[in-house]
């Protein structure tokens, strides 16, 4: 968008693009989670960027294209240089906003400028030329940037689940067709302002021509605002559900493994006595050394070990059981205390979700401190009853922030909860549950607390349904 800098439009400009700036650092902080300094330095290099383009380039003849390609790299380059997030998350950031705002300025300004226009027809008469006089233009400039600022700010928050829990090659494909559309409107602008862009061939006179040329904007703005939007969120969803499937097929074989590993346990219990006979034997004859042997062997057929946990569910022994070996293996302190009360009302199948993807968590976030040369990796487990209720709570090292907010999903962050944690509040959920998540001191620290002597009617009704 092109503005005169003289006299009062000397205001508008800069008011417009203060606004503007503050609006985008807003944005970028966000969703890159980046600092103050970071923000400031990026809209302080953005404004005065912009002021040295308006004074260099603007006023000089330059072409509108080659004046918005400058403009698009200067604020792609600035979100790139200034802020500390993954290159390609940032290139999509960059490349969403230049797109909305574009597209938004477009159509905001053609749709006012039909309007005005029509309005100043019907108040001059129709026999008349109509034209918008400078008072007009500052002030579809105003409201154009306005709704632009506005809509970038209201749906700030729709864009949050895009640039979370994705990879690194998604975010560089999402960004290609947006820069495709970005490029379009620019050339489109360009053949705008080089002529009335859609001729009547005589037929009809200027006052028509304009109203042909913006709506012909109009449409072509809000069919690509659909098409953006579409595309942004629909790859997102679809992005997101191949995760959910993922994440299922990984709970399933999960549980597989599980029932394997109980299987074995099963066939040493059915073989237990003749195992018993031969070590009544072994020891009878003080044969020690044979008969440690032979211990070592059961215990390894049946996948048992020193310290296996007894909760009262095979199958949550089981996975306790895989996680403290997969633990011991990086180098991670295992420390567990955890029982089951008697009849539990929660299902196999929700108990191995809630703590399978607690640990999984736990172990990756210890497993990525190694990197780091953490010296204290730890995994501290506690399961138990507590006022009626059943009570799991997970601590493990880490290296996040304690001002990390734990209701945002992170894949870089150490705890990648993501769909884990939907999962583990989802499966919490069924029994009137509740979650709660802290990091404190370099200690992570999730708690589950589930009613117990209601769960069951509820999950009766549930299945009846």
């Amino acid at each position: 968008m092109s503005m005169a800098a003289e006299g009062p439009d000397i205001f508008v400009s800069l008011a417009c693009r203060l606004a503007y700036t503050w609006c985008v650092s807003r944005f970028l902080k966000s969703h890159l989670q980046g600092k103050s300094s970071e923000a400031r330095g990026f809209a302080g290099f953005l404004f005065g960027g912009h002021a040295v383009m308006a004074i260099f380039l603007e006023n000089r003849m330059i072409p509108h294209i080659l004046y918005a390609i400058c403009s698009h790299v200067l604020f792609i380059g600035l979100a790139l240089a200034m802020f500390g997030e993954e290159r390609g998350k940032k290139l999509l950031a960059a490349v969403i906003l230049e797109t909305m705002t574009g597209l938004i300025w477009n159509f905001g300004e053609s749709f006012f400028c039909c309007a005005s226009l029509i309005f100043i027809h019907i108040a001059t008469g129709s026999g008349q030329a109509t034209f918008l006089g400078t008072w007009a233009e500052r002030g579809i400039v105003l409201l154009t940037y306005a709704g632009g600022i506005t809509a970038v700010n209201l749906l700030s928050r729709l864009f949050s689940p895009v640039f979370s829990d994705k990879r690194k090659s998604w975010y560089f494909f999402m960004a290609v067709p947006l820069a495709c559309i970005i490029l379009l409107t620019d050339l489109i602008n360009w053949g705008a302002s080089n002529g009335i862009m859609v001729q009547d061939w005589g037929k009809y006179g200027l006052y028509e021509n304009q109203l042909f040329s913006h709506g012909a904007m109009c449409l072509y703005t809000g069919l690509a605002m659909a098409a953006a939007g579409f595309f942004v969120f629909g790859m997102d969803k679809i992005d997101r559900e191949e995760k959910a499937r993922e994440q299922v097929c990984r709970q399933v074989a999960y549980y597989q493994m599980l029932e394997d590993q109980y299987s074995q346990m099963e066939r040493l219990r059915h073989d237990l006595k003749n195992h018993l006979i031969a070590l009544e034997s072994l020891v009878q004859n003080r044969q020690w050394e044979q008969a440690g042997a032979y211990l070592k062997d059961m215990a390894k057929a049946g996948k048992l070990e020193a310290g296996d946990e007894a909760t009262g569910s095979l199958v949550l022994d089981a996975l306790l059981s895989y996680k403290r070996r997969q633990a011991t293996e990086k180098g991670i302190r295992w420390q567990c205390d955890a029982r089951l009360p008697e009849d539990f009302p929660v299902k196999d199948t929700d108990l191995c979700i809630i703590a399978g993807n607690i640990l999984d968590n736990a172990v990756e976030a210890c497993e990525r401190l190694q990197e780091k040369k953490w010296e204290d990796r730890f995994i501290q487990i506690y399961m138990g009853t507590v006022k009626k209720c059943f009570f799991l709570e997970v601590r493990n090292s880490t290296d996040i922030a304690d001002s990390f907010n734990t209701e945002k999903s992170r894949k870089k962050d150490p705890q990648n909860h993501g769909l884990g944690l939907a999962n583990i509040k989802a499966a919490a959920a069924n029994y009137n549950g509740v979650v709660h998540m802290e990091a404190e001191g370099g200690v992570f620290t999730i708690s589950v607390l589930l009613p117990l002597y209601h769960n069951q009617a509820i999950y009766d009704r549930k299945e009846s349904i």
